[in-house]
Protein backbone atom coordinates (compact mmCIF):
# COMPACT_ATOMS: atom_id res chain seq x y z
CA UNK A 1 0.00 0.00 0.00
CA UNK A 2 2.83 2.32 -0.75
CA UNK A 3 3.39 3.44 2.95
CA UNK A 4 -0.63 3.80 3.54
CA UNK A 5 -1.69 2.72 6.94
CA UNK A 6 -5.33 1.06 7.61
CA UNK A 7 -6.39 1.12 10.68
CA UNK A 8 -9.58 -1.26 11.76
CA UNK A 9 -12.47 -0.08 14.55
CA UNK A 10 -15.25 -2.71 15.05
CA UNK A 11 -18.49 -1.24 15.28
CA UNK A 12 -22.19 -2.91 15.85
CA UNK A 13 -23.19 -4.35 12.35
CA UNK A 14 -20.08 -3.41 10.50
CA UNK A 15 -16.00 -2.75 10.37
CA UNK A 16 -14.95 0.86 9.88
CA UNK A 17 -11.46 1.24 7.84
CA UNK A 18 -9.63 4.15 8.78
CA UNK A 19 -7.19 4.81 5.71
CA UNK A 20 -3.91 7.27 7.37
CA UNK A 21 -1.65 8.62 4.78
CA UNK A 22 1.35 6.60 6.59
CA UNK A 23 1.71 5.82 10.86
CA UNK A 24 1.46 8.63 12.51
CA UNK A 25 -0.21 10.92 9.13
CA UNK A 26 -3.75 12.29 8.24
CA UNK A 27 -6.54 10.44 7.73
CA UNK A 28 -7.46 10.36 4.08
CA UNK A 29 -10.14 8.14 3.20
CA UNK A 30 -12.47 5.72 5.47
CA UNK A 31 -14.57 2.12 4.04
CA UNK A 32 -16.98 0.42 5.84
CA UNK A 33 -17.14 -2.95 5.17
CA UNK A 34 -18.95 -6.24 6.56
CA UNK A 35 -17.20 -7.71 9.88
CA UNK A 36 -13.92 -9.45 9.42
CA UNK A 37 -14.23 -8.52 5.71
CA UNK A 38 -10.67 -7.33 4.23
CA UNK A 39 -9.79 -3.85 2.95
CA UNK A 40 -10.81 -3.43 -0.64
CA UNK A 41 -8.67 -2.81 -3.19
CA UNK A 42 -6.71 1.10 -2.94
CA UNK A 43 -7.77 3.21 -5.62
CA UNK A 44 -5.67 6.22 -7.62
CA UNK A 45 -8.31 8.59 -6.17
CA UNK A 46 -6.61 7.47 -2.39
CA UNK A 47 -2.90 7.91 -3.51
CA UNK A 48 -3.49 10.89 -4.82
CA UNK A 49 -4.75 11.80 -1.29
CA UNK A 50 -1.18 10.34 -0.16
CA UNK A 51 0.93 12.53 -2.02
CA UNK A 52 -0.88 15.72 -1.62
CA UNK A 53 -0.39 14.96 2.11
CA UNK A 54 2.99 14.06 2.04
CA UNK A 55 3.49 17.64 -0.37
CA UNK A 56 1.54 19.65 2.29
CA UNK A 57 4.11 18.02 4.94
CA UNK A 58 7.03 19.18 2.48
CA UNK A 59 5.32 22.55 1.52
CA UNK A 60 5.87 23.50 5.49
CA UNK A 61 9.66 23.48 4.96
CA UNK A 62 10.01 24.99 1.82
CA UNK A 63 12.83 23.32 -0.75
CA UNK A 64 14.87 23.15 2.07
CA UNK A 65 16.95 19.78 3.10
CA UNK A 66 14.02 19.38 6.01
CA UNK A 67 11.74 18.44 3.00
CA UNK A 68 14.19 15.34 2.32
CA UNK A 69 13.98 14.15 6.03
CA UNK A 70 10.76 14.89 6.77
CA UNK A 71 9.65 12.75 3.54
CA UNK A 72 11.95 9.53 4.35
CA UNK A 73 10.84 9.44 7.85
CA UNK A 74 7.84 8.58 6.83
CA UNK A 75 8.79 6.04 3.56
CA UNK A 76 8.24 2.90 2.95
CA UNK A 77 11.96 2.80 2.82
CA UNK A 78 12.51 3.76 6.16
CA UNK A 79 9.13 1.83 7.50
CA UNK A 80 10.88 -1.60 6.38
CA UNK A 81 13.71 -1.09 8.38
CA UNK A 82 14.14 -3.32 11.39
CA UNK A 83 13.58 -1.54 14.81
CA UNK A 84 16.80 -1.19 16.07
CA UNK A 85 18.06 0.05 12.71
CA UNK A 86 15.36 3.03 12.70
CA UNK A 87 16.17 4.22 16.11
CA UNK A 88 19.91 4.44 14.88
CA UNK A 89 18.60 6.00 11.99
CA UNK A 90 16.23 8.67 13.81
CA UNK A 91 19.21 9.74 15.54
CA UNK A 92 21.12 10.69 12.79
CA UNK A 93 18.24 12.07 10.79
CA UNK A 94 17.63 14.58 13.92
CA UNK A 95 21.59 15.20 13.71
CA UNK A 96 21.27 15.81 10.08
CA UNK A 97 18.24 18.28 10.61
CA UNK A 98 19.95 20.44 13.55
CA UNK A 99 22.81 20.93 11.25
CA UNK A 100 21.18 21.14 7.45
CA UNK A 101 17.85 20.98 7.58
CA UNK A 102 17.86 24.81 6.62
CA UNK A 103 19.78 24.46 3.57
CA UNK A 104 18.60 25.20 0.69
CA UNK A 105 18.14 21.92 -1.61
CA UNK A 106 19.90 23.53 -4.45
CA UNK A 107 22.91 23.83 -2.04
CA UNK A 108 23.17 20.07 -2.71
CA UNK A 109 23.65 20.42 -5.87
CA UNK A 110 26.42 22.46 -5.79
CA UNK A 111 29.73 19.29 -5.52
CA UNK A 112 31.57 22.42 -2.43
CA UNK A 113 28.61 21.20 -0.03
CA UNK A 114 30.56 17.67 0.31
CA UNK A 115 33.31 19.49 2.15
CA UNK A 116 31.16 21.22 4.35
CA UNK A 117 29.54 17.81 5.22
CA UNK A 118 33.27 16.17 5.85
CA UNK A 119 33.55 19.02 8.02
CA UNK A 120 30.48 17.99 10.20
CA UNK A 121 31.82 14.18 10.10
CA UNK A 122 34.83 15.38 11.63
CA UNK A 123 33.38 16.49 14.85
CA UNK A 124 33.64 12.82 15.31
CA UNK A 125 37.07 11.55 14.48
CA UNK A 126 38.27 10.29 17.77
CA UNK A 127 34.79 7.82 17.12
CA UNK A 128 35.37 6.95 13.65
CA UNK A 129 33.15 4.24 13.47
CA UNK A 130 30.14 7.26 14.94
CA UNK A 131 31.54 9.40 12.25
CA UNK A 132 31.31 6.85 9.49
CA UNK A 133 27.51 6.60 10.41
CA UNK A 134 27.17 10.52 10.07
CA UNK A 135 28.37 10.48 5.91
CA UNK A 136 26.38 6.83 5.79
CA UNK A 137 23.15 8.19 6.86
CA UNK A 138 23.92 11.69 4.68
CA UNK A 139 24.69 9.97 2.32
CA UNK A 140 21.52 7.43 2.25
CA UNK A 141 19.12 10.38 2.48
CA UNK A 142 20.65 12.28 -0.78
CA UNK A 143 20.11 8.90 -2.26
CA UNK A 144 16.58 9.08 -1.62
CA UNK A 145 16.24 12.54 -3.03
CA UNK A 146 18.19 11.52 -6.05
CA UNK A 147 15.53 8.32 -6.51
CA UNK A 148 12.45 10.80 -5.89
CA UNK A 149 13.82 13.27 -8.52
CA UNK A 150 14.25 15.84 -5.98
CA UNK A 151 18.26 16.01 -6.70
CA UNK A 152 20.49 15.21 -9.94
CA UNK A 153 23.32 14.37 -7.50
CA UNK A 154 24.59 12.81 -4.21
CA UNK A 155 27.47 14.85 -2.66
CA UNK A 156 27.69 12.35 -0.25
CA UNK A 157 28.33 9.49 -1.86
CA UNK A 158 31.45 7.47 -1.95
CA UNK A 159 33.18 9.90 1.23
CA UNK A 160 36.13 7.83 2.30
CA UNK A 161 35.61 6.47 6.03
CA UNK A 162 37.32 7.03 8.78
CA UNK A 163 37.15 3.43 10.45
CA UNK A 164 38.75 1.29 8.12
CA UNK A 165 40.88 -1.44 10.10
CA UNK A 166 39.02 -4.76 9.96
CA UNK A 167 38.73 -6.85 13.53
CA UNK A 168 38.32 -10.23 12.08
CA UNK A 169 41.68 -11.16 12.89
CA UNK A 170 41.49 -9.91 16.35
CA UNK A 171 40.24 -12.40 18.89
CA UNK A 172 40.43 -12.88 22.99
CA UNK A 173 43.02 -14.58 23.96
CA UNK A 174 43.91 -16.68 27.02
CA UNK A 175 45.14 -12.82 28.61
CA UNK A 176 41.52 -11.44 28.03
CA UNK A 177 40.28 -14.44 29.51
CA UNK A 178 42.37 -13.88 32.45
CA UNK A 179 41.17 -10.50 33.25
CA UNK A 180 37.44 -10.61 33.02
CA UNK A 181 37.48 -13.98 35.67
CA UNK A 182 36.14 -11.83 38.35
CA UNK A 183 33.24 -10.56 36.47
CA UNK A 184 30.09 -11.27 38.04
CA UNK A 185 28.91 -15.12 37.41
CA UNK A 186 25.69 -13.76 35.04
CA UNK A 187 28.18 -11.70 32.87
CA UNK A 188 30.47 -14.72 32.52
CA UNK A 189 27.65 -17.05 31.41
CA UNK A 190 26.95 -14.71 28.38
CA UNK A 191 30.73 -14.28 27.38
CA UNK A 192 31.13 -18.40 28.08
CA UNK A 193 28.25 -18.75 25.16
CA UNK A 194 29.49 -16.40 23.36
CA UNK A 195 32.72 -18.07 22.79
CA UNK A 196 31.48 -21.77 22.37
CA UNK A 197 28.76 -20.81 19.61
CA UNK A 198 29.93 -17.73 17.79
CA UNK A 199 26.84 -15.98 17.88
CA UNK A 200 27.01 -12.38 17.61
CA UNK A 201 25.62 -10.74 20.85
CA UNK A 202 22.07 -9.93 20.28
CA UNK A 203 21.43 -13.35 18.53
CA UNK A 204 22.79 -14.88 21.48
CA UNK A 205 20.89 -12.83 24.61
CA UNK A 206 17.88 -13.17 22.20
CA UNK A 207 18.37 -17.06 22.18
CA UNK A 208 15.67 -19.17 24.05
CA UNK A 209 15.25 -23.03 24.58
CA UNK A 210 13.02 -23.72 21.89
CA UNK A 211 15.89 -22.87 19.37
CA UNK A 212 18.38 -26.04 21.69
CA UNK A 213 17.69 -29.07 19.70
CA UNK A 214 19.11 -32.21 20.85
CA UNK A 215 21.94 -31.78 18.74
CA UNK A 216 22.25 -28.61 17.41
CA UNK A 217 21.54 -24.77 17.83
CA UNK A 218 19.56 -23.75 15.20
CA UNK A 219 17.69 -20.38 14.45
CA UNK A 220 17.60 -17.69 12.01
CA UNK A 221 20.09 -14.57 12.43
CA UNK A 222 18.86 -11.05 13.46
CA UNK A 223 21.28 -9.38 10.95
CA UNK A 224 21.42 -11.17 7.95
CA UNK A 225 17.88 -13.25 8.12
CA UNK A 226 20.00 -16.20 7.50
CA UNK A 227 19.76 -19.92 9.08
CA UNK A 228 22.44 -20.47 12.06
CA UNK A 229 23.09 -23.98 12.87
CA UNK A 230 25.61 -25.00 15.51
CA UNK A 231 26.12 -28.44 16.69
CA UNK A 232 26.03 -29.02 20.51
CA UNK A 233 29.20 -30.63 21.12
CA UNK A 234 30.74 -31.92 24.63
CA UNK A 235 31.95 -28.19 25.84
CA UNK A 236 28.87 -26.53 24.80
CA UNK A 237 26.37 -29.25 26.02
CA UNK A 238 28.51 -29.10 29.39
CA UNK A 239 27.82 -25.45 29.66
CA UNK A 240 23.80 -25.40 27.99
CA UNK A 241 23.68 -28.10 30.85
CA UNK A 242 24.89 -25.59 33.76
CA UNK A 243 22.36 -22.93 32.77
CA UNK A 244 19.67 -25.19 31.92
CA UNK A 245 16.54 -24.91 34.13
CA UNK A 246 13.92 -26.97 35.22
CA UNK A 247 11.59 -26.17 32.64
CA UNK A 248 13.69 -25.64 29.41
CA UNK A 249 11.59 -22.35 28.18
CA UNK A 250 12.46 -18.72 27.44
CA UNK A 251 15.68 -17.13 27.83
CA UNK A 252 18.89 -19.44 27.92
CA UNK A 253 20.74 -16.06 29.26
CA UNK A 254 19.46 -13.90 32.26
CA UNK A 255 20.09 -11.39 34.13
CA UNK A 256 20.97 -11.49 38.15
CA UNK A 257 16.51 -10.43 38.44
CA UNK A 258 15.93 -13.73 35.94
CA UNK A 259 14.43 -11.38 32.96
CA UNK A 260 16.32 -11.84 29.81
CA UNK A 261 18.81 -9.05 29.01
CA UNK A 262 18.68 -6.54 26.05
CA UNK A 263 21.71 -6.03 23.84
CA UNK A 264 21.85 -2.13 25.49
CA UNK A 265 20.95 -3.54 28.73
CA UNK A 266 24.15 -5.99 29.03
CA UNK A 267 26.60 -3.39 27.17
CA UNK A 268 25.73 -0.83 29.69
CA UNK A 269 27.22 -3.87 32.55
CA UNK A 270 29.69 -4.48 30.54
CA UNK A 271 31.30 -1.13 30.00
CA UNK A 272 30.52 -0.86 33.62
CA UNK A 273 32.81 -3.74 34.93
CA UNK A 274 34.77 -3.79 31.46
CA UNK A 275 38.53 -4.07 33.08
CA UNK A 276 40.51 -0.73 32.87
CA UNK A 277 42.83 -0.63 29.67
CA UNK A 278 40.95 -3.90 28.14
CA UNK A 279 41.68 -4.19 24.16
CA UNK A 280 39.11 -6.31 22.79
CA UNK A 281 35.65 -5.70 22.01
CA UNK A 282 32.56 -8.04 22.41
CA UNK A 283 32.38 -8.97 18.65
CA UNK A 284 35.68 -9.87 19.02
CA UNK A 285 34.47 -13.12 20.72
CA UNK A 286 33.57 -14.68 17.68
CA UNK A 287 37.20 -15.03 16.49
CA UNK A 288 37.88 -17.48 19.74
CA UNK A 289 35.20 -19.65 18.36
CA UNK A 290 36.64 -19.88 14.71
CA UNK A 291 40.31 -20.70 16.11
CA UNK A 292 38.30 -23.46 18.08
CA UNK A 293 36.50 -24.57 14.91
CA UNK A 294 39.64 -24.52 13.09
CA UNK A 295 41.76 -26.61 15.49
CA UNK A 296 39.14 -29.24 15.24
CA UNK A 297 39.79 -29.29 11.12
CA UNK A 298 36.89 -27.43 10.06
CA UNK A 299 37.96 -25.91 6.44
CA UNK A 300 38.21 -21.88 5.84
CA UNK A 301 35.45 -21.91 3.74
CA UNK A 302 33.12 -24.08 6.42
CA UNK A 303 34.32 -21.29 8.94
CA UNK A 304 33.01 -18.75 6.66
CA UNK A 305 30.11 -20.25 6.51
CA UNK A 306 28.98 -20.47 10.10
CA UNK A 307 30.46 -17.42 11.42
CA UNK A 308 29.83 -15.03 8.02
CA UNK A 309 32.91 -13.90 7.31
CA UNK A 310 35.08 -13.27 3.92
CA UNK A 311 37.11 -16.51 3.95
CA UNK A 312 40.28 -13.89 3.73
CA UNK A 313 39.42 -12.91 7.24
CA UNK A 314 39.12 -16.65 8.61
CA UNK A 315 42.47 -17.07 6.56
CA UNK A 316 44.07 -14.44 8.63
CA UNK A 317 43.47 -15.43 11.93
CA UNK A 318 44.21 -19.16 10.80
CA UNK A 319 47.65 -17.79 9.76
CA UNK A 320 47.78 -15.86 12.83
CA UNK A 321 46.65 -17.97 15.59
CA UNK A 322 45.92 -21.46 14.47
CA UNK A 323 49.46 -22.35 11.96
CA UNK A 324 51.54 -20.31 14.39
CA UNK A 325 50.96 -22.15 17.55
CA UNK A 326 51.16 -25.59 15.57
CA UNK A 327 54.80 -24.20 14.14
CA UNK A 328 55.77 -23.33 17.82
CA UNK A 329 54.28 -26.68 19.22
CA UNK A 330 56.11 -28.83 15.95
CA UNK A 331 59.75 -27.09 16.77
CA UNK A 332 59.22 -27.26 20.79
CA UNK A 333 58.71 -30.67 19.56
CA UNK A 334 61.88 -31.29 17.38
CA UNK A 335 64.01 -29.45 19.83
CA UNK A 336 63.44 -31.35 22.53
CA UNK A 337 63.97 -34.98 20.72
Amino acid sequence: MAGLHPVRKRRKGADRIYVYAWRGGPCIHTFDVAPGAACPPIGPDILARQIEARARIAGDHGDTLETVITAYRVSPAFEKLRDTTKRDYRLWLDRISAEFGTCPLAGFEDRRMRGLIIQWRDRWRDQPRTADKATVMMGTLLAFAMEHGVLSVNVAAGIGHLHSARRAHLIWEERHWQAVQDLPAHMLDVLALARLTGLRLGDLLALTWERVGPSAIVLTTSKTGGRATIPIYPELRALLDRLAPDERKGAVLRSTRGAQWSADGFKTVWHRYRPEGFDRRLHDIRGTFATYAMSKGLTDQQVSMIMGWQTKDVAAIRERYVDAERVIVDLAARMSA
